[in-house]
């Protein structure tokens, strides 16, 4: 990371060509980072509070619950699916670049973090709509945000090593991550969990995540001390795994290249 952090000049540049890139080619431009989650977030208030007639899944109002989760789950499933892609995308230019190799990975990592911060404004109007605002603890909301860049880190140099030297690995990615959206507590609450399971639960590190965005709001929304204290201990071990595994496929990466 230290590599990376000596060109964060031109990592600047980069991650701004690609979210010019990323609009140019769209009429509302940055508005679709607002735009899109906005729209699953409806869709999903409109199945579970009107079509199945209000059954209670979450706290209250249930679409600002909704939203605080969407939007960190929405970053962390476009981080780590494009993840995947980087080194496929882009073998050939790195035998020839001065530039540590893992700067592509946090390049596409920090152009999904960009694209949340300018969702960010989803939450605000929903806290107008729903004319609910949130207590101190919302200062653990910047807290989530630091634990998941580093968990996402990790796993984005994992499936992006992994995904470099078998292709096949980026639909299992895909399928783990469409899996993982009703493992984790984003349409639900975590009282909702059943009590047998939470043992487990907690070893999803984006429960406790989650928790910390939550909780500003829903003080509930957490499972105490020691659950936070695992979810932060597997944070730790998938960032140092992916580190880890990273440093051993770079050179066959590179050779493949």
């Amino acid at each position: 990371m230290g590599n990376v952090w000596k060109n964060r000049q031109v990592l600047r540049m980069l991650v701004l060509r690609d979210l010019q890139g990323k609009y140019r080619n769209f009429r509302l431009g940055y508005l679709w980072s607002i735009l899109e989650p906005l729209g699953m977030t409806f869709v999903l208030w409109f199945v579970f509070s009107i079509l199945l007639g209000g059954r209670k899944l979450g706290e209250q109002p249930y679409f600002l619950f909704l939203s605080v989760a969407i939007l960190p789950w929405w970053w962390f499933t476009k981080g780590i699916a494009a993840s995947t892609r980087v080194f496929r995308g882009n073998m050939s230019p790195l035998t020839i670049s001065l530039l540590p190799t893992e700067i592509s990975v946090v390049r596409v990592l920090l152009v999904s973090m960009a694209d949340f911060a300018l969702s960010l404004p989803i939450i605000v109007i929903a806290m107008i709509v729903t004319w609910t605002f949130p207590g101190p603890l919302i200062l653990l909301f910047p807290v989530a945000i630091v634990i998941q860049v580093i968990l996402m880190y990790g796993i984005g140099l994992f499936v992006a090593s992994v995904s470099a030297l078998v292709p096949d690995f980026a639909r299992i990615v895909r399928i783990v991550l469409r899996a993982m959206f009703y493992l984790t507590p984003v349409l639900y609450s975590i009282a909702n969990i059943p009590e047998g399971a939470r043992g487990i639960a907690v070893f999803n590190p984006l429960v406790s995540i989650l928790g910390l965005y939550r909780i500003g709001f829903w003080p509930t929304e957490t499972e105490g001390a020691a659950a936070f204290a695992v979810g932060l201990t597997v944070t730790a071990v998938l960032t140092i795994a992916g580190i880890i595994t990273f440093r051993r496929l770079e050179p066959r990466i590179l050779k493949e290249a």
